[in-house]
Formats: structure tokens, C-alpha cells, sequence
């Protein structure tokens, strides 16, 4: 009796020693979380270029035979999500940022690129959340698939991405891989590359039909 009390008593402190650690993943973020500050000048300079570079590419007059490419480092994408985002959304009826995700920050890797935040859920305290996506071009069609969730630095079931996705309203999947330009021409995104800590597009300009 006295063995089977022990054994009993060992194996509850094994559950609640696995449920603490557990639970102190799931507020550890991943290692290279670490959104910039947006009021650092050095975060705005790089955010102001990449913006410029960006629109400065897209507007070039090409060639519809000529394709061009262009490569976006996570560190661009990630000054510009700091402080130029949120007032993009500001003025576009038809996107915002559920107000439940805040810090939203990019890590790119050669198999796809990790989106992190830290996340509201079911009015519970904000946990870091990342999702990575896999991102491609397919018969003019642009497919969104995710490949791994984490809540902290817990790997979750992808099961139950979709339930987390409805409760943040945020719709994944398929999308138009054409980007408007004011003076009528398109870009069409006809590949996306991935490398460590970069996104490599490869584009063609079309002129208005």
C-alpha cells in the first residue's frame, strides 16, 4: 500500500511539473521575436526606404516580356510593419487588424515564413502566437497554406488553427496574385522564393488593355 501511495504521489508531481513547464512555454515567444520600435529613428529610416524602394520597383516602366525580381528582407518588412501598417489599414475599408493581435512581426526561412504576434484569445492575457505560412504561385492562382502553429513554444495540432483563425477573423487561402497600378498597368507576382531572413518575388509589368 505504502509503494502504490508513492508511486501515486510521484506520478501527480510528474503532471503538475509537465503542466508548469507548459504553461511557461506558452508565454515564451520564439527566439527571434522581437518586434522593432517604430519611434527609434534608425526603425523609420529603414521603414521610409523600404516603402520607397518598393513603390519605386512597382512603377518602373518595363517590358510586359521582361520579368524583374525583387527581394525583401525581414528587415524591411519588419520596420514598415512596426509603424506603417496600422495606418495603411486606416484608410482601406476592406482589411484591419483584429484588435486582439498586436506586434505583428515576420521571420522568414527557406521552407516559408513565420508570422508572430502576441494574441488575445478568449479574453484571456495576451500569449505570443506564430504561424508559419507557405506562400506560392500556381496557374495565376496564389495559394496561402500554413505548416506549423505555436503558442509560445508550444507546437500545436493544426486541427486547431482554423477554430483560432475564426475567433481572430482572419481569412486564409487562396488570393489574386495581381497587384493595381494607379495609371492602369498591373503586376503580376508570378513566383515567390523564399531564403533565410528574405522573400524574393518575381514579377511582370503588364500596360492597360
Amino acid at each position: 500500500m505504502k509503494k502504490l501511495f508513492i508511486i501515486l504521489i510521484s506520478g501527480t508531481a510528474l503532471v503538475v511539473v509537465v503542466a508548469v513547464v507548459a504553461a511557461w512555454m506558452s508565454w515564451q515567444p520564439q527566439s527571434w521575436y522581437d518586434p522593432p520600435d517604430y519611434s527609434d529613428s534608425r526603425v523609420a529610416r529603414i521603414a521610409d526606404r523600404a516603402e520607397y524602394r518598393l513603390n519605386e520597383e512597382f512603377h518602373k516602366i518595363r517590358s510586359s516580356e521582361d520579368s524583374w525580381r525583387l527581394r525583401i528582407s525581414d528587415e524591411a518588412m519588419n520596420a514598415w510593419l512596426s509603424g506603417r501598417l496600422e495606418d495603411l489599414l486606416t484608410h482601406d475599408e476592406d482589411y484591419e487588424i483584429p484588435k486582439e493581435i498586436q506586434g505583428l512581426q515576420v521571420h522568414t526561412t527557406e521552407v516559408g515564413i513565420w508570422l508572430a504576434a502576441m494574441v488575445e484569445m478568449d479574453n484571456y492575457q495576451s500569449r505570443p502566437f506564430a504561424i508559419q505560412l507557405g506562400i506560392w504561385v500556381d496557374n495565376d492562382k496564389g495559394y496561402v497554406e500554413p505548416s506549423a502553429i505555436r503558442l509560445g513554444k508550444i507546437p500545436l495540432p493544426l486541427l486547431l488553427l482554423n477554430k483560432v483563425l475564426d475567433d481572430l477573423r482572419v481569412d486564409i487561402g487562396e488570393f489574386e496574385p495581381i497587384i493595381p497600378l494607379r495609371d492602369d498597368r498591373e503586376v503580376e507576382i508570378q513566383a515567390i522564393d523564399f531564403e533565410e531572413g528574405a522573400i524574393v518575388i518575381t514579377c511582370k509589368t503588364y500596360l492597360p488593355q
